[in-house]
């Protein structure tokens, strides 16, 4: 494994990430939370009203639980106090984690997917990347043009997949840079996959990811991009595997 080419594009793009450490972030101590708040903060209204988002109501098991977070600035909850601030307040769940760490689903912006260990909301408030895809979401496409573009796709799996000759498949490598030649290191592939050799790593016959100098090619021809949030998962990934080598 050639740790320079194998990340040199991600961590040359990690360097003018700023990454969110928020050191001052500590863990809340539920005995500072004398009651439950019937409303949520008026910043916070006026934030959700700008951005047209949704938060569950304040009275729903997962609106306390950002009620909660959302008064606590600067507060980090972890598995301990979640189940702490349940059961102090009789709220019923069977897993109380839950409540607290999907918030970025309906926009807020958290942690999640920074840290481990630890939930808490953005301050000052952001919106997260799930919300922006969604309120930008848009095609331009009528439906016939729509239906064209799906036999399109279905028409070259057709053809790549389902009418090749069961004696056309062959054997083929899972990871081409292994030199693993048993059988946990081959999969069956029809021929056309046979123009993707050296470039990807197969899960199985279908499911692909792409090895390091075609990811490379990918992000530099832009034809695909990641958020900084993944760009940070992958070299931390990464980086905790080549250690094990």
């Amino acid at each position: 494994m050639n740790d320079n080419n194998n990340v040199e594009y991600l961590i040359n793009n990690i360097q003018k990430i700023d990454l969110n450490k928020n050191n001052d972030y500590q863990l809340i101590n539920i005995n500072e939370i004398i009651e439950l708040k019937n409303d949520y903060p008026n910043e916070f209204k006026i934030f959700c009203k700008k951005n047209n988002l949704k938060p569950p109501k304040i009275n729903s098991k997962n609106g306390k639980a950002l009620s909660a977070m959302l008064y606590n600035p600067y507060k980090y909850w972890n598995c301990k106090t979640c189940d702490d601030f349940v059961n102090k307040f009789n709220i019923i769940t069977s897993d109380s984690i839950q409540l607290f760490n999907k918030h970025s689903q309906w926009g807020i912006l958290t942690n999640s997917g920074f840290e481990k260990g630890k939930l808490y909301i953005i301050y000052p408030y952001q919106l997260s990347n799930k919300h922006k895809m969604r309120k930008n979401f848009k095609f331009n496409e009528n439906k016939t043009e729509l239906n064209l573009e799906i036999n399109k796709i279905k028409s070259t799996i057709q053809n790549d997949y389902i009418n090749v000759n069961n004696d056309k498949w062959q054997l083929g490598h899972k990871n081409p840079g292994s030199i693993d030649n048993s059988k946990n290191n081959l999969i069956l592939q029809p021929p056309i996959q046979s123009k993707y050799k050296n470039d990807y790593l197969f899960f199985d016959s279908l499911t692909k990811m792409p090895l390091p100098n075609k990811l490379n090619k990918l992000l530099k021809s832009n034809e695909i991009e990641l958020t900084k949030e993944q760009i940070i998962n992958y070299i931390k990934i990464l980086e905790k595997y080549k250690n094990k080598l």
